[in-house]
């Protein structure tokens, strides 16, 4: 059997075989030769390019219907639950997979990081497009739009989960915004989160004001504006 192997731009590999019965062999050919949990219809007509597309989507059919397959939106998939019965990925990474221009954020982000004590269910994340909700077997994820240039500032690959997630700062920064209500003190701040001051300001401590102001600019609003200047006057 022939292998090629593909660079793509995540770092993974994609194996491309051939003389594969399809719905015997499907889920054995998608696991040793996909190398990533989650996967798109691309993915699949990459591996069995040699195959039919009806063919590829028949057997896909027949496994998601046998639930084999794990279906997330239309186009993303994953096999289903392991032996012992956890999936290959993180709520957080099938969110980034679902939109892919996105991150998490809002209370799932603050939460994440500690700065809020509920536990979040909904999986919160930010979007450069309009606002999205996707409900599937592993639960809810919302999308919601949010302003900032460049988009993923604030924004780093958190080691846990393996995706992408805003810092404290830019997470609370994208809730005021979305919340769109105008705090004068961090006192407000607190009654309404919850979040714990202490800790926000051991985070602030490794920020410079400027960098604090200048992102309550790039909002263009008047709420996020004032959050900056709270945060610097109460807790650096």
């Amino acid at each position: 059997m022939g292998k090629v192997f593909i660079s793509f731009p995540e770092n993974y590999d994609i194996i491309i075989v051939t003389g594969v019965k399809m719905n015997t062999d499907f889920l054995t050919t998608i696991e040793n030769n996909l190398k990533m949990p989650l996967f798109t219809d691309d993915d699949l007509k990459l591996v069995f390019r040699n195959k039919q597309s009806s063919a590829i989507y028949n057997s896909l059919a027949y496994h998601l219907k046998k639930k084999n397959l794990e279906r997330y939106r239309r186009g993303l998939y994953s096999l289903s639950v392991k032996k012992n019965g956890k999936f290959d990925f993180s709520k957080f990474k099938l969110a980034n997979k679902l939109v892919l221009h996105s991150f998490i954020s809002f209370e799932s982000a603050l939460s994440h990081h500690g700065l809020i004590p509920e536990a979040v269910y909904e999986v919160t994340s930010a979007c450069f497009v309009k606002n999205k909700i996707f409900t599937n077997s592993l639960g809810r994820f919302s999308f919601t739009y949010s302003p900032v240039e460049p988009f993923y500032l604030g924004v780093e690959k958190d080691e846990m989960t393996n995706a992408k997630v805003a810092n404290p700062v830019r997470a609370l920064f994208d809730l005021v915004y979305v919340r769109r209500k105008l705090y004068t003190s961090v006192k407000d701040l607190e009654g309404d989160f919850r979040i714990d001051l202490q800790e926000l300001k051991k985070i602030l401590e490794k920020f410079e004001v400027s960098e604090i102001l200048k992102l309550g600019e790039l909002y263009k609003k008047k709420t996020t504006r004032s959050l900056a200047t709270i945060l610097v006057r109460d807790l650096k």
